[in-house]
């Protein structure tokens, strides 16, 4: 009878293991269209997925035009940016734990960068 008892909790601890690592990790994405857009149209796609799809303009003081949270899962993943339906960047990243992506924009060379980082851009 104990054998049984102790078998119990042991099968239900082995049980939830596997199933956590069935189920990836959740973290935080934050992603900062930042410098370089006047009046542009841009498109952001995560894994495919539409993030953002409108016409940003970036303020001169803080150095951002517009900002957008989401939850991803840990894992490698493609960020994909289109600007004005012709300039586009697409570059896989990793999220080991919450990233946030800073986007920009070079209108003179008519191209898009993407900067990554563990914490949260700070603007002033």
């Amino acid at each position: 009878m104990k054998k049984i008892l102790l078998s119990i909790p042991l099968a239900l601890l082995l049980f939830a293991a596997c199933r956590k690592a069935n189920n990836p990790t959740v973290f935080d994405l934050g992603v900062d269209v930042q410098g370089g857009f006047e009046k542009d149209h841009v498109q952001v796609y995560i894994d495919n997925q539409p993030l953002l799809n409108t016409e940003v303009t970036t303020s001169p003081l803080l150095g951002l035009a517009t900002s957008i949270s989401t939850a991803n899962t840990e894992g490698l993943h493609t960020i994909r940016v289109i600007v004005n339906g012709n300039i586009e960047k697409t570059e896989k990243f990793a999220q080991p734990g919450d990233l946030y992506i800073g986007i920009s924009y070079n209108k003179t060379t008519a191209t898009v960068s993407c900067n990554y980082s563990e914490h949260q851009f700070l603007y002033y």
